[in-house]
């Protein structure tokens, strides 16, 4: 499976650097780095994602009427995305430095390795911004086109990896239920890192939790896939990604959930994006 993946992410460099139409940014692909915090601590790990063109919704005919129509989509500039969830670790440092509560871990210990849950997406938002202003760079959740894009990684199909579940007890693909994960996490969420990374490096785009994105819920899709929401905007966001508690279909990359955006639970998190310079 290794040499599989290793193949994967070449393809999806060619594929990515001939339309970006930029050797330099075809090389940065996978490049991973953190930006530097207060008292000698980093940021999150982020890895960086070329520019290039795909189809935002449904390439299968098995996905739901709100992943339809597909939808030509233009990433015209590399950008910096988390190489994993936003952890319990890394909120502590927000938390410390902003005198904010930490959020409930649903006491499944160890969490400042887990993904953070019950945040509501205006604390996410302000998660960012803290970023952007103890970095000086601009942080900022994804778009839900940002997201997809990043989450296919230069794949069209059903999940990131193919078109079947193919997820064996030995090396489950991710984590969910009835994706063969360990029943030590059959109820709540799995480390970060766990499981395989897809073609750009980044892990837990399927399962684990959901994620917030910046875009506001519009069914069908109504242009605005690449334009982040207002906070004064109280409409439903978009969700990507499926949990520890969703069936494997919910993994799909175009798999697409709504929430309001004041929502926290234990199954919903988020990861960053850093805009690049």
């Amino acid at each position: 499976m290794a040499a599989g993946l290793k193949r994967q992410q070449f393809a999806a460099l060619m594929l990515l650097g001939l339309l970006s139409g930029s050797p330099v940014q075809a090389q940065m692909l996978g490049q991973t780095f953190s930006d530097s915090l207060a008292e000698g601590k980093q940021g999150p790990s982020l890895v960086i994602v070329p520019a290039g063109r795909f189809l935002l919704g449904d390439h299968t005919g098995r996905g739901n009427h709100n992943e339809h129509p597909l939808t030509p989509i233009e990433i015209s500039r590399p950008f910096a995305i988390g190489r994993y969830e936003v952890s319990f670790t890394d909120w502590r440092q927000y938390a410390e430095a902003t005198a904010t509560a930490m959020p409930d871990n649903e006491g499944w210990g160890l969490s400042a390795q887990r993904p953070v849950i019950h945040v509501s997406w205006y604390q996410a938002v302000a998660y960012s911004q803290w970023l952007s202003k103890v970095t000086g760079q601009r942080y900022r959740l994804p778009t839900e086109a940002e997201w997809e894009y990043a989450a296919r990684a230069g794949t069209d199909s059903y999940y990131w990896w193919g078109e079947q579940l193919d997820s064996p007890e030995t090396q489950p693909r991710a984590h969910c239920r009835g994706c063969a994960t360990s029943r030590l996490i059959q109820n709540k969420s799995a480390f970060i890192g766990q499981f395989s990374a897809n073609a750009f490096g980044l892990h837990d785009t399927a399962g684990n939790v959901w994620e917030w994105t910046a875009s506001r819920f519009a069914s069908p899709f109504d242009g605005n896939e690449q334009h982040a929401a207002s906070v004064l905007d109280n409409s439903p966001r978009v969700v990507r990604g499926g949990a520890w508690n969703s069936g494997p279909s919910y993994l799909r990359s175009s798999q697409r959930d709504m929430k309001q955006p004041q929502h926290k639970d234990y199954a919903l998190g988020f990861r960053v994006l850093r805009e690049l310079p």
